[in-house]
């Protein structure tokens, strides 16, 4: 019999409180988990340094950066001209915010996906302008579709950079860069496929904006007209200028480090913004408000109540659970309960934390049943990339910052395509690997 200490379950409610009232979208979500953490804190279940250690958590130091990336490439305009291209392409908005997306999502596949966003963020928004619509239309897609393309190859995410550290310490055999491609194209084309589908319906769930929606992202038409203007007589030349190429010299850089395991996404992209101000591209003290304190409480605030439960052993007495309850599953089931598990975690606490949490989980599991070890990796890695339910990934994070859409049109949306992707994925994985 596994009993649960008061510990321990006052940190599940916790948790289960604030993912109910973020869902609601009736408070502000950082002051929701915040409000959860100081809880925690004041009921003695984890030391300060515990709690509090979410803010110091290298997440949320590579999201700040990402922060000042992106206004870098708005001040240098750099990508100016981008959507203007994109436009001619694809004349429907329709098209256009596929198109927007879909070149998010193919950037996520060979860089971290946070910095992917960062790329596009700026020139969604000016799509987002021109086009007469809330900067969300543009800003859900991007931000769900851009996850799903970090999900590609092994360079794309962090979570399937830890699951082939996992794998080669449980089989001596890597995964390659590409072994990730059958369930992440599968997770990426069902995803486009739904939201094809909803746009064609009339519906577009990014439309609403959130009540929190910035009032400098709300253009009258004067200012759309004008950005028309301006667009239409400007090419795409990002190397036109000299604060374009210090912006694409440096973010580069990064992303080539940052790619090949030279340095941490936050080690990377932090000393991209840092040229970037010694060059003059970001103007220190003003482009501070580049930030968005509101992400970086919740972040910081999420990450702790991670912490937090790790401390009282609460992920360990669910993983307990876990095995008890997937004796005698079937192969295809594992596959299943894995992914939805890892995807459960990845939304509540982080991406990478539930990778790091379940891939030793799920060699446990592999090894007393008939599922494969590398199939059940895979769904580990497939489940951590599916971040769609909550906005809770930093990615999902930064686009709310910068293009605002409604939490609850992102819940209900996100949630058909992690049942949908999930399924997909799993599907996926049996077959190829099982």
């Amino acid at each position: 019999m596994v009993y649960i200490s008061f510990d321990q379950l006052l940190s599940l409610l916790v948790l289960l409180a604030v993912l109910v009232i973020i869902a609601s979208g009736r408070f502000r979500m950082d002051v929701a988990a915040l409000s959860g953490l100081l809880l925690l804190g004041v009921a003695g279940v984890a030391p300060p340094k515990i709690i509090f250690s979410g803010f110091g958590h290298p997440a949320l130091a590579t999201i700040i950066t990402v922060f000042f990336i992106s206004q870098g490439l708005i001040n240098s305009e750099a990508f100016r001209g981008l959507g203007h291209i994109l436009a001619k392409k694809a004349r429907s908005l329709k098209g256009q915010v596929i198109e927007t997306a879909f070149v998010g999502a193919i950037l996520s596949s060979v860089m971290n996906n946070v910095g992917a966003v960062g790329l596009m963020i700026p020139t969604a928004v000016r799509m987002a302008k021109r086009s007469g619509v809330q900067p969300g239309t543009f800003g859900l897609p991007l931000a769900m579709i851009s996850i799903l393309g970090g999900s590609i190859t092994l360079i794309g995410s962090a979570p399937n950079i830890i699951i082939a550290s996992h794998m080669v310490s449980a089989t001596g055999s890597p995964f390659k860069m590409f072994d990730y491609a059958p369930h992440g194209l599968a997770m990426l084309a069902v995803a486009l496929l739904a939201w094809t589908i909803c746009k064609s319906c009339g519906i577009d769930p990014g439309s609403t904006c959130s009540d929190e929606t910035p009032h400098e992202t709300r253009e009258n038409n004067d200012d759309i007209n004008s950005d028309k203007a301006d667009d239409a007589a400007k090419k795409f030349s990002p190397l036109a200028t000299r604060a374009g190429k210090i912006t694409l010299f440096s973010i580069t850089l990064a992303i080539i480090l940052v790619s090949f395991g030279l340095l941490h996404p936050a080690f990377g992209f932090g000393g991209a913004a840092l040229v970037m101000v010694y060059f003059g591209v970001l103007k220190l003290p003003a482009d501070f408000s580049a930030v968005d304190l509101k992400i970086v409480f919740f972040l910081g605030s999420m990450l702790g109540i991670g912490q937090t439960l790790e401390h009282t052993g609460t992920l360990e007495l669910l993983a307990g659970y876990l095995v008890a309850f997937t004796a005698g599953f079937s192969p295809l089931a594992l596959i299943i309960v894995i992914t939805f598990v890892s995807s459960a975690l990845a939304n509540a606490i982080n991406n990478s934390a539930a990778a790091v949490f379940m891939a030793p989980l799920a060699v446990g599991i592999a090894a007393g049943s008939s599922i494969g070890t590398a199939a059940a990796l895979m769904a580990v890695a497939a489940g951590s990339n599916l971040a769609l339910l909550l906005p809770t990934h930093q990615a999902t994070l930064l686009v709310l910052s910068k293009a605002p859409f409604s939490i609850s049109s992102f819940i209900r949306f996100g949630g058909a395509l992690t049942l949908l992707c999930g399924m997909a994925a799993a599907a996926v994985i049996a077959l190829v690997w099982q």
